[in-house]
This record gives C-alpha cells, sequence and structure tokens, in this order.
C-alpha cells in the first residue's frame, strides 16, 4: 500500500457513518472519491467561503517531535480556525475541503490517524463535513482548508465595514490565553492555557445570534486584537476608543504581570475569539443565550479623518483602535500602564 492509498483507507475509514448522514441530510450529493464534490444549495440561501494555510515553522512548530505529539490538535485546530471565520460572517458551517503536503516522514498510519481524528473530531463538534481535497509530497507540512457556510434568507453577513459612530464594542470569551501558551509552553501557566493555543472554540452560536439581531461589524481575533480591531476601523472609516482596564482574563493569565499580559491581549492572536460591534440600544437589550461570554471593551467614537497628504498604502494613514488606561488615554508621552508605548503589530504572515 503506497501512502496515498493509506491517506485514502484512513479519511474514509474514520469518517462515520453519522458524518456522512449528516452530510447527506444537509445536501452533500458527492463528496469524498470523485473530482469535484457536489451540494444542493437551500433555496434563497448564500453560499459563505474562506480558506487558511497553515504552515510547519509559521503557524505551528517546526519541531518533527512536536508535530507528531500534536497530529490530533493540528487537524483539530485546521478545521477550527476555518470555521470561526464562517461564524465571523454569521453564517452556519457546511462543509471543508482539505489540501494536504505531506512529508514523507508523517506519511504513516500512526500520524495520520490522529491527525484524522482530530479533524473528524472537529468536524463532529462544528457540524461540518469533509466533502473532498488533494495530498501531494512536500519537504514541510502544509495543510489548507476550504470552508463553506451558509445565510438563509433573512440573515444578513455581519462584515468588517458596517460600525457606526455610537456602537459599543465587544470580545467574546477571554484573550491572550493562546499567545502565552505559545510563548510558555514549558512553564505552569502555560501548560495550563495550552489548551486555547491547540483546541481553539469557534463561537458559531454566537455569531449566528449576533447577525439576527443587527451586529454592525465583526471579525474573529486571529492575528491580535489591536490588529484585528484594526481592520474594522479601516474598513468601517472609524475610530474606537479600546479600554484596556476591561480586557477579559482567564483567571490564569491574570496572575502575571500586567505590561506583559496586555501585550498578549493586544498583540498575541490564536484565541479564535469574535470582536464585535451594536448598536447602543441593542447592546443593551441583547438577551445573550449562547453560553458564551461577552465584554463590553470600548465604543466607536468618531469618523476616521485620513490625511489626504498621507499615502493610502502607509499604515501611517490607516486608523487604529486608541488605547485608554482608567480613563486616560495611552501615549508615548504617557505610556501607562506600560513603562514605554509597546509595538502592537500583530502576528505578521510574511515577515520572518
Amino acid at each position: 500500500m503506497n501512502e496515498f492509498e493509506l491517506i485514502e483507507q484512513i479519511f474514509l475509514g474514520l469518517q462515520d457513518a453519522e458524518q456522512i448522514e449528516a452530510g447527506v441530510a444537509n445536501g452533500i450529493e458527492k463528496s469524498i472519491g470523485d473530482d469535484a464534490a457536489v451540494i444542493k444549495l437551500p433555496a434563497d440561501s448564500r453560499l459563505v467561503s474562506c480558506i487558511d494555510t497553515l504552515v510547519q515553522g509559521r503557524h505551528f512548530s517546526a519541531d518533527w517531535d512536536e508535530i507528531n505529539d500534536l497530529a490530533f490538535a493540528i487537524g483539530y485546530k485546521a478545521v477550527a480556525v476555518n470555521v470561526s471565520d464562517i461564524a465571523a460572517m454569521g453564517a452556519a458551517p457546511h462543509s471543508i475541503l482539505l489540501a494536504l503536503a505531506l512529508p514523507e516522514r508523517l506519511a504513516n498510519e500512526t500520524w495520520l490517524t490522529g491527525f484524522a481524528k482530530g479533524l473528524f473530531h472537529a468536524c463532529t463538534s462544528f457540524g461540518v463535513t469533509l466533502i473532498g481535497g488533494d495530498t501531494t509530497r512536500s519537504e514541510t507540512l502544509v495543510l489548507s482548508i476550504s470552508a463553506q457556510g451558509y445565510l438563509n434568507a433573512s440573515t444578513p453577513a455581519i462584515y468588517r465595514s458596517g460600525a457606526q459612530v455610537g456602537d459599543k464594542v465587544y470580545v467574546s470569551g477571554s484573550i491572550g490565553d493562546a499567545a502565552y501558551a505559545l510563548n510558555h509552553a514549558d512553564t505552569a501557566i502555560g501548560a495550563q492555557l495550552a489548551h486555547r493555543l491547540h483546541m481553539p472554540t469557534p463561537r458559531i452560536a454566537l455569531g449566528a445570534a449576533l447577525a439576527q439581531i443587527g451586529a454592525t461589524s465583526m471579525i474573529d481575533i486571529s492575528d491580535g486584537l489591536y490588529q484585528d480591531l484594526g481592520h474594522i476601523c479601516q474598513q468601517s472609516g472609524v475610530m474606537i476608543q479600546l479600554n484596556l482596564d476591561d480586557l477579559p482574563t482567564s483567571s490564569a493569565l491574570s496572575s502575571i504581570d500586567l505590561a506583559e499580559r496586555l501585550q498578549y491581549q493586544l498583540t498575541g492572536g490564536d484565541d479564535y475569539e469574535l470582536a464585535f460591534t451594536l448598536p447602543a440600544d441593542i447592546a443593551a437589550t441583547f438577551d445573550n443565550k449562547t453560553n458564551t461570554q461577552i465584554t463590553c471593551i470600548g465604543e466607536v467614537t468618531a469618523l476616521a479623518l485620513i490625511d489626504p497628504d498621507t499615502s493610502v498604502n502607509s499604515s501611517a494613514s490607516k486608523p487604529y483602535p486608541k488605547l485608554f488606561y482608567q480613563g486616560q488615554p495611552v501615549t508615548t508621552a504617557s505610556p501607562a500602564p506600560f513603562t514605554s508605548l509597546p509595538n502592537l503589530s500583530g502576528y505578521q504572515h510574511f515577515i520572518g
């Protein structure tokens, strides 16, 4: 049996009957085993699509021993990060396609079984079906997952571009945990938070609920809160006041130095929580029945004013959140609670 036959056997063997039946019920007419999948679209629905690529040494460890140990988690997370993007649009996740560039040393039954179990565990947890994909040989592990979801006719998509002056800014769950775990894997706190890095929980129910009640903008936190809220500022053309005092913090992360903790919360990615804006009147009446903590962390304060003499391609021309601590702006001259204003750029995919 060659490695491609092994991959086919493992993935077909581990996709249980309930997953296949659920796929058929969701309109999947043809999935794994042909040139392409065929999906019957629900009447009056809209297709929501995204794709993420995870690369060894950039999105997870380059160390082969760690990759062997994390086979299940890598499979799980590859699905979760895509489902999180679907949730950030307010949509219901539906199906995924997998492209796997596999090194020879991982083309064995032990690693592939662990990886596939993690992938299918995520599929079952989030209500999606693997409907096909592609496999090739590579010197390093690279995997891309394309996810599809649906919005019904009565549900508006939530974009980054809809925030309005006066909206309240919220975030789900707690933030900074995954980045701390990544950078302090060998510490007691890092070990305590490791599940937040390796097994994130996309906020599907919350995203759907927010789409129904009129959220004006939303994004999932993958590259750092400050950078991701910056996308809302830029797409919506607004300024956001971000209150550092209000950032939701897990009990484990609350035990570290304040400035260090805030750095992870502002610039660390991989939490896959949702950051979103709500009109003030809706925020006051939102009955959150999704069992997901949400915290107000700021407000949309003004329209963004761009200097016409500044290049539109320059980062200096792009609006970003304004930080406040204990009611005072955080600036270069007055950087408290930091000793000096830190670098607030989040995860950079093309640097290093």
